[in-house]
């Protein structure tokens, strides 16, 4: 940026402002988004002798590990689910749609007693279908409010009267109580207008604090209407939206969740007689996981993806209100219990700035590269980037491990994963996740690009989205 090089060069911006309008007339730099400005020969990152793109690491997948990437043509994302019934009581952007569930487990040909894993089950689009074609559904989940809307949502059979019964209860308190204190984040006066936070903590101060299902039921639409009540958005990452004209008031939004909640219960009753047993949903890490060995029949997930996702920072709204953490210190301390993202705290890449004791052969010169290029650059927002992606793939080896174990022989591990590109440098985590499992005795089954995606550093360059399958050999 202008302010950067002003401060390298120990100039006034003006000075570096119109050397830039010189360069770029003579073509030797552009400006992209965000008044960042770049040399001309590095726009685009193919051009650059030392950048391995995604064909190249394509070719070595297929010449080392005998596969060749294929084409997964169905839905995937987890928009569709924002209309289906249940599904939409916690709108989680994060994860896939319930048609690609489905579509998974009718292609496995479960038997009536399988039981379906998902290691990160998220608000539970694989638990819930699971449990709908008749199988036995296990979850693991760290973040708390994604474990709640995932027990929730799991429990078909709820009485609706119940929950209409909590539903007036909650209303009731709200109404006779005076407004509450506010969490303790920093900018909550600024996401929340001062009538929208006036009922919301009369909302919140009246939520049961009981386990019983409707009163978790009422915890969870008390959580779905919080972003909808501010000024931000998930798209996906959390941020400020566009303003726009206020929406109904929370209290109007809570009696409305409620009442699609009965609405979708009472149209999923009648095909109650196929469900499986009720979900079980433990909120913990999964890399702690202990089911017995070869007692499942299906694993089927969405881990993290490398350098992806921030979920603490992406929920610290949901974290914050529904009481999960209580200050700053709480979010930090669950960020270091997450896979790695990028804004772990540093002392937890300490362990892992090495690059000669990575756990695939690819690592050590994608690791070397981004710890490169960022020392280069200068100005990256953080310098063990290198580390970041190191733990990353670390994490991920207890969570195959895991699953390899409890797999039955044959039992298939489907992983919806993307790749990235981190300080220049393209990592192929869909293709590097599926040589882990091989390196765990998984057999790489197959490979399927589902769609293409953006990177979130460079606008013009293409990710993609991949559907991995593992399958635990017979005789295993």
């Amino acid at each position: 940026t202008v302010r950067q090089l002003a401060r390298r060069l120990e100039v006034d911006s003006p000075a570096v402002e119109e050397e830039l309008d010189r360069l770029a007339a003579r073509g030797e730099v552009v400006r992209m988004g965000r008044g960042l400005w770049m040399l001309s020969d590095y726009e685009t990152l193919e051009r650059r002798p030392d950048f391995e793109d995604a064909a190249a690491f394509r070719e070595r997948f297929e010449h080392e590990d005998g596969i060749a990437l294929g084409a997964y043509d169905g839905p995937i994302t987890f928009r569709p689910n924002d209309q289906l019934p249940v599904h939409r009581w916690w709108p989680y952007v994060q994860g896939y749609s319930a048609e690609f569930v489905r579509a998974v487990i009718d292609h496995a040909g479960l038997s009536a007693s399988a039981t379906v894993l998902d290691p990160f089950s998220g608000s539970g689009t694989t638990l819930i279908e699971a449990r709908r074609a008749g199988a036995r559904a296990i979850g693991f989940e760290l973040l708390a409010p994604a474990a709640l809307a995932a027990r929730v949502k799991g429990r078909l059979e709820l009485d609706r009267s119940a929950l209409e019964r909590a539903r007036r209860r909650v209303l009731a308190r709200a109404l006779r109580s005076a407004p509450g204190a506010l969490p303790f984040l920093r900018e909550t006066r600024r996401q929340f207008d001062p009538d929208v936070l006036d009922e919301l903590t009369r909302l919140r101060d009246a939520l049961p604090e009981s386990t019983r299902p409707e009163d978790e039921a009422a915890r969870l639409a008390f959580g779905r209407i919080l972003i909808p009540s501010s000024h931000l958005r998930r798209s996906p990452c959390l941020g400020y939206g566009p303003a726009g004209p206020a929406g109904p008031p929370p209290f109007d939004r809570f009696r409305t969740a409620i009442t699609e909640m009965r609405s979708d219960l009472e149209a999923l009753a009648p095909e109650r007689a196929r469900w499986g047993p009720p979900i079980v949903v433990e909120q913990r890490d999964a890399r702690t996981m202990d089911l017995p060995a070869g007692s499942v029949d299906l694993a089927l997930t969405s881990p993290p993806y490398v350098n992806g996702m921030d979920y603490v920072m992406n929920y610290k709204i949901d974290l914050a209100w529904l009481g999960y953490v209580s200050s700053y210190a709480d979010l930090t301390r669950l960020r270091r219990e997450e896979v790695a993202c990028d804004n772990l705290p540093r002392a937890e890449t300490r362990a892992y700035r090495t690059t000669h004791d990575a756990p695939d052969p690819w690592l050590p010169e994608i690791l070397e590269q981004i710890r490169e290029r960022t020392r280069r650059k200068g100005s990256y927002r953080r310098d063990d980037m290198h580390g970041i992606v190191h733990r990353y793939f670390r994490d991920l080896l207890p969570i195959l491990s895991g699953v390899y174990r409890s797999l039955r022989p044959g039992g298939r591990f489907v992983l919806v994963i993307g790749d990235s590109l981190l300080a220049g440098t393209y990592v192929p985590g869909d293709l590097i996740t599926a040589r882990l499992g091989a390196s765990v005795g998984f057999r790489i089954r197959s490979v399927d690009i589902a769609r293409e995606r953006r990177s979130g550093q460079r606008r013009s360059f293409r990710l993609r989205e991949s559907v991995v399958t593992l399958e635990r050999p017979n005789g295993t």
